[in-house]
């Protein structure tokens, strides 16, 4: 049986929408030709690109001329670029000492209408290094720390809207009964701390703890993971207050962003 969707295939697709994004730089608008001049494509795939990207928000196409612009889901996603990187470079340093000083791998994150996004992951050479989540990867909502603990501080309502989605099984240990993880939430919520033992993969437990910002609103996560032995002792988590304290540290570090 042929293969219709090879690995091969979806990145060579993807290298030429991204080839079509990047030929608007500098321009405004742009013409099927020149499109298609600007990314040696031929006519034929370069106007399925183009449709297939204003269904999606990614490229509009202006009724009366018939030209093509970048379209909103680009502006919306370009809003956040800078908030990204500036908290990422804010939180590196503490991260990193962070990883040092519990000899495991540190996690920066943030939520995303039910996603929880890692934004950076450091590791600490003389410690087990954490594969489970890659920097852009994403964690299902009821496995591991950040995503729990990032959930348990959105609205009732998003709370509800996520909790309708399937949760995801990884171990025997995911909460996946929605009531029990409603009642999860609500604890995570008034102790202020999430320490997920083995849900993600067994023998690996992940602390997180919220990072909020200059109105106190929580702006990220950051969480520290590693052998669920070095992790917890008598249910309680080890490393609480040197988590809290990276924290703290990148709270400060947040408030004076911005400040002449």
């Amino acid at each position: 049986m042929a293969e219709t969707d090879s690995p091969t295939q979806n990145v060579r697709a993807v290298t030429r929408a991204l080839s079509v994004l990047s030929s608007f730089s500098g321009k405004s608008v742009q013409s099927l030709a020149e499109v298609t001049n600007a990314t040696g494509l031929d006519k034929g795939t370069t106007r399925r690109l183009l449709l297939t990207m204003m269904s999606s928000g990614f490229i509009a196409q202006d009724p009366a001329s018939q030209h093509y612009r970048l379209g909103r889901a680009i502006r919306d996603l370009a809003a956040n670029v800078a908030d990204d990187l500036d908290l990422r470079g804010v939180a590196l340093p503490v991260l990193t000492e962070l990883a040092g000083d519990v000899h495991g791998t540190a996690f920066l994150s943030v939520y995303d209408e039910g996603d929880v996004v890692c934004l950076d992951r450091i590791h600490d050479m003389k410690g087990i290094e954490v594969h489970w989540w890659a920097v852009g990867g994403t964690l299902p909502y009821n496995c591991g720390g950040a995503p729990k603990l990032l959930l348990a501080y959105q609205s009732p309502e998003e709370i509800e809207r996520v909790l309708r989605q399937k949760p995801a099984a990884l171990t025997p240990k995911s909460i996946t009964d929605p009531a029990e993880l409603k009642a999860s939430l609500a604890k995570i919520r008034e102790r202020g701390w999430e320490l997920a033992i083995d849900d993600v993969a067994l023998g690996l437990s992940a602390l997180a703890v919220p990072v909020r910002g200059r109105d106190g609103e929580i702006v990220c996560s950051i969480s520290i993971a590693g052998l669920t032995p070095q992790m917890v002792a008598r249910n309680r988590p080890v490393h609480l207050a040197r988590v809290q304290n990276a924290a703290a540290a990148i709270e400060r570090r947040l408030k004076g962003v911005g400040r002449s």
